[in-house]
């Protein structure tokens, strides 16, 4: 038996309930909870988070004393809370039976108490009791009981959100039926693809059309629905609409049932098991067909109960509206508000004006407002003032989920509505419920969520760990929770509901959402971790992004998405701008500036464009997947989960995704040298007007941009340059001086990094990467403190004239050439990242053989060719060639593949030429022929030399004293033994945040620049 830490379970209500209540009633409902707790011998600490830790802790326990004290009506032992410690395995009380409806409609309650206020129907408002709404549930559930439905059998609904829904879910789950409901907005083959595959035995539907319904009239959908549904016997219509022609199924009408069906009282409604299935929900079916996941009575309930009165402090006589519909977790999650008393308000008009949901706060004395980041945006932006304009007296909350709140939603709340707890919830529609939620206690901080759910393992699994502040991470939740689903229908096995939840963190729920713990400890999501984008290597999440541009007035709504380009992957970000404004160049730099000051330069979407909608789901949460789909021209993946597929052809067509356009300067390609570069750069980096003094980097530049801005110069001024130019001259000012300068050495490949600062050290001489190039590591450049001066070494071949070098050894003895250019003699410090740590290696070993000092030798994550590996590294590379050149050969278009086998035919003949001694005929063939076609000649034959290079060559050890940084995200090859065993003469060794790609971009450098200084230093 799962017993409460440090309780005696001999003391069981040490006062009646209805002094308990009493004594409550001017406390929260989670001090209320603590309370009991206490006299039940619980001593768990007053502070939230230790009460989320010991919650977490003795979950078994805490389960048990929630169904205890929130009362809810079941039968059966508690003794056994969850089957196991794992969140895939576990049930949650196997021997606990209980109604659904039964307690949503429990005799706890007065049945004068008000149940439910619909609004929005062409008959006004309807108003139930507890005690009306009981006798339609009991009236509907007998007359669906006669029709021969029974426990297990799926009945499902097509509804609006209204009074007749309600009835009519609460009537199915009454007698064990599983309900599954949709949105009358969604067309009838969305429907069809979530509803067939639970081959349901009886329709539900709203028959009459509304004001704001588009496209097939509801009637005739509904009859298609019907219609392709085989084991569909019954069709219940909601309303007194007429009934359309061609149904097979016999039609009954509710309000009939409601008079003629004998009632029966609710105590003769049959206790189910906790586990029974209760919901049917579905995935959004925008990555294929819907997933019908399906949920457990008791699971939903206890935990809606707990979201409801411990993190959200809902009372009996609350009057909870919230934004939602029928084919929405939300809709589900405020049906069980039922359960604690409260009434709901729902609406299921149009909505004409922006204010409409504020009014229907105000003109029903809601106390809970449940509504979504747009809306508010939407609010803020029509200049609404509903705290002055209208009466919200009782309302003393607002609740806001369905994508990230920003903080400057929620301060408008505040300032312009009333100064009311905002709480932010996220969960999602595969747990029916919340992971991160409010808390009645804990401080609120705008553009934070307060709470992890309590009794809930929920963490942030990062690179760095497991809630690390600040670090963004996969959301999961390492213990077993009530409201897991019970499955995927059809998935007998369970190999998609593990592929889904458990395969990524075996037996822990991954749930597919980025979140990070802030330093005061509260939540900020950062949006669905399969919508991360990895631009320049660097991984970018949308909400980053969003958080900065929909901040400024002109932004209704947003979505980014990564454009596939030969070079990688490029941020599109496409704006809905609010009525009567235009996509300006001033407003595209005032977006781009705000990016790079608030996120990053690497947040700076590459394409800014403005279109009328973006894609959307018939829940209304946006489906970056489709864009996505859109901008990358492959079709939309089930375009039928979209409420409004129209946008995709605008998104797909849209001019500003076409390729890098020809720059034109008119005018300004002639003036004077600023005057041209200022019109150079404000055309290739989209922000207008660029100062003088304005650093390249700084306003979202990067490695390509700048290989387009030297390519121009070159094409337009006749001026060939070094792109390592923009070392030293980062600003239209400096380079205007270069290139004004009488005398310009376009082959120089000794770049100035970084000018001595009083220090009389030798300086740092860094070799480039695979790039060939310095500017590589301008990031790393500007993240450096040493005094020591610092430069670059760059590969020969990019000059014209000059071949590429394809041999490490050479290589090393003309980079020694170029350093001595500098410093004649040594001692030397010398370094290399990737590649470039291979030749550094090799100049110290000439260096140290022809007697010259090395004082360091710096290798910054250098990796050597897999055939220089020990045995059973180099054995699985051999094994696995064959595949990977298989892959190659399929991923080049048919007609050239003949052509491909030819050019690997000619880079085979030439290493064997390299290993003779003689010069390779065509390095540009070395590599992906495919993935690397667009690559410049000059490039491509460096990047092949090196790539030979770096095959023949087998590192010797070395006798010198050797520093090797190594990121901690370590790839398939894991290089630290190979150096160790190098390294003779002692090894130090510094781990650096990042994997081999990320630890020089910006995000993570500053790691490997205090490496470097630190190592520089010693």
């Amino acid at each position: 038996m799962d017993g409460l830490p440090g309780a005696d379970h001999s003391l069981l209500h040490a006062v009646g309930v209805s002094e308990r209540q009493s004594m409550w009633s001017d406390i929260s409902q989670m001090q209320a909870f603590r309370l009991h707790l206490a006299e039940r011998g619980a001593a768990w600490a007053q502070e939230h988070e230790d009460f989320h830790a010991a919650s977490v802790r003795h979950f078994r326990a805490f389960w048990r004393e929630f169904l205890h004290w929130s009362q809810l009506e079941h039968g059966g032992s508690v003794a056994q809370v969850c089957t196991s410690d794992t969140a895939e395995a576990a049930l949650f009380f196997p021997s606990v039976q209980l109604n659904y409806a039964a307690s949503l409609l429990s005799r706890r309650w007065s049945d004068d108490l008000p149940a439910v206020t619909a609004l929005g129907g062409a008959t006004g408002p309807v108003r139930l009791s507890r005690g009306a709404l009981r006798h339609r549930v009991s009236a509907l559930a007998t007359a669906l009981h006669q029709l021969g439905i029974r426990p297990g059998d799926h009945v499902v609904g097509v509804m609006r959100n209204d009074a007749e829904a309600v009835t009519a879910a609460l009537a199915a789950t009454a007698i064990g039926a599983t309900l599954a409901t949709a949105a009358p907005e969604m067309g009838s083959e969305a429907i069809l693809d979530r509803f067939a595959p639970l081959r349901p035995r009886l329709l539900f539907a709203h028959l009459a059309p509304a004001p704001h319904d588009q496209g097939e009239a509801l009637a005739q959908r509904v009859a298609a629905i019907a219609g392709a549904l085989e084991d569909c016997a019954t069709l219940v219509a909601l309303d007194d609409a007429p009934i359309p022609d061609g149904l097979r199924q016999p039609v009954l009408r509710a309000a009939a049932l409601y008079d003629t069906a004998p009632e029966a009282d609710a105590a003769g409604w049959p206790q189910l098991p906790f586990n029974h299935p209760l919901f049917v929900l579905f995935s959004s079916g925008t990555t294929g067909r819907p997933k019908c996941i399906v949920h457990g009575a008791g699971g939903t309930l206890i935990e809606h109960v707990k979201e409801h009165r411990l993190h959200c402090d809902l009372r009996p006589g609350d009057r909870l509206f919230f934004q939602t519909g029928c084919g929405w977790m939300m809709w589900n999650w405020q049906l069980s508000a039922l359960a604690s008393g409260a009434e709901i308000i729902l609406y299921s008009g149009a909505v004409t004006e922006t204010d409409r949901f504020w009014r229907i706060v105000a003109e029903q004395q809601a106390t809970l407002f449940g509504t979504s980041p747009p809306y508010l945006r939407m609010s803020a932006a029509a200049g609404l003032e509903p705290g002055r304009d209208l009466d919200l007296t009782a309302l003393r909350g607002v609740l806001t989920t369905g994508s990230v709140l920003e903080e400057a939603q929620h301060l408008w709340v505040h300032r312009h509505v009333k100064p009311v707890p905002v709480q932010s919830i996220s969960g999602g529609t595969d747990i029916i419920g919340c992971f991160v939620l409010g808390h009645p206690h804990r401080p609120e901080i705008p553009g934070q969520i307060q709470s992890r759910s309590l009794a809930l393992d929920v963490r942030m699994r990062s690179a760095e760990g497991d809630d690390v502040p600040g670090a963004v991470g996969e959301l999961i939740c390492a213990n077993p929770f009530p409201s897991r689903p019970l499955g995927f229908f059809g998935d007998t096995g369970g190999e998609r509901f593990h592929e889904a939840y458990f395969s990524q963190n075996p037996g822990v729920w991954t749930h597919g959402d980025l979140a990070e713990i802030t330093p005061e400890g509260g939540i900020r999501m950062h949006g669905r971790s399969d919508g991360v984008m990895k631009i320049r290597g660097i991984r970018i999440g949308p909400a980053e992004i969003y958080r900065v541009v929909c901040r400024f007035p002109e932004v209704r709504d947003a979505m980014v998405v990564a454009q596939r380009q030969p070079d990688g992957d490029r941020a599109v970000l496409a704006l809905v701008l609010e009525q009567g404004t235009r996509l300006t160049p001033a407003l595209v730099t005032a977006l781009r500036r705000a990016l790079v000051h608030e996120a990053s330069a690497a947040h700076v979407p590459e394409v800014v464009m403005q279109v009328d909608a973006l894609p959307v789901t018939h829940t209304g949460k946006p489906s970056e997947a489709a864009m996505r789909d859109a901008v990358n021209g492959v079709p939309v993946r089930n375009i039928a989960a979209l409420a409004n597929p129209g946008c995709i052809d605008a998104l797909a067509n849209h001019p500003g995704l076409r390729g890098n356009h020809a720059i034109d300067l008119g005018d300004r390609a002639e003036a004077d040298t600023e005057s041209f570069l200022r019109a150079l750069w404000e055309e290739l980096l989209g922000v207008s007007p660029i100062g003088r003094d304005e650093d390249f980097f700084a306003l979202g530049g990067h490695s390509l941009l700048a290989g387009r801005l030297f390519g121009e110069i070159e094409q337009r001024r006749g001026l060939r340059l070094p792109i390592a130019t923009l070392f030293g001259a980062p600003t239209i000012a400096a380079l205007a001086a270069v290139l004004d300068a009488p005398q310009r050495d376009g082959t120089q490949r000794l770049v100035a990094m970084r000018a001595a600062a009083g220090s009389t050290k030798p300086p740092l001489f860094l070799v480039h990467s695979m790039a060939g190039r310095m500017l590589e590591l301008w990031a790393l450049q500007r993240a450096l403190t040493t005094p020591r001066a610092v430069f670059g070494i760059e590969a020969r071949g990019f000059e014209s004239g000059m071949a590429a070098q394809s041999c490490v050894h050479d290589m090393a003895a003309d980079y020694i050439r170029v350093m001595r250019t500098q410093q004649p003699q040594g001692p030397y410090t010398i370094g290399g990242y990737s590649f470039g740590g291979l030749v550094a290696l090799e100049m110290a070993q000439q260096l140290r053989a022809a007697g010259e000092t090395v004082e360091q030798l710096i290798i910054m994550d250098a990796m050597v060719h897999p055939a220089r590996l020990p045995a059973p590294q180099r054995l699985s590379h051999l094994l696995t060639r064959p595949g990977r050149d298989l892959r190659a050969l399929l991923s080049a278009p048919p007609g050239q593949r003949l052509d491909w086998i030819a050019k690997k035919l000619i880079v085979a003949t030439d290493r064997v030429r390299v290993k003779l001694g003689q010069p390779a005929r065509r390095l540009d063939l070395v590599g992906n022929l495919v993935e690397e076609a667009h690559l410049p000649d000059d490039l491509r034959r460096v990047r092949g030399g090196m790539l030979t290079a770096a095959r023949n060559y087998r590192p010797q050890p070395y006798a010198g004293m050797m520093t090797l940084i190594h990121p901690e995200q370590q790839g398939n090859q894991n290089m630290l033994r190979l150096w160790r065993k190098l390294a003779r003469g002692g090894l130090t060794v510094r781990a650096v945040q990042g994997d081999h790609f990320t630890m020089i971009l910006p995000a993570e450098v500053a790691s490997l620049a205090a490496a470097l200084d630190a190592s520089l230093a010693a």
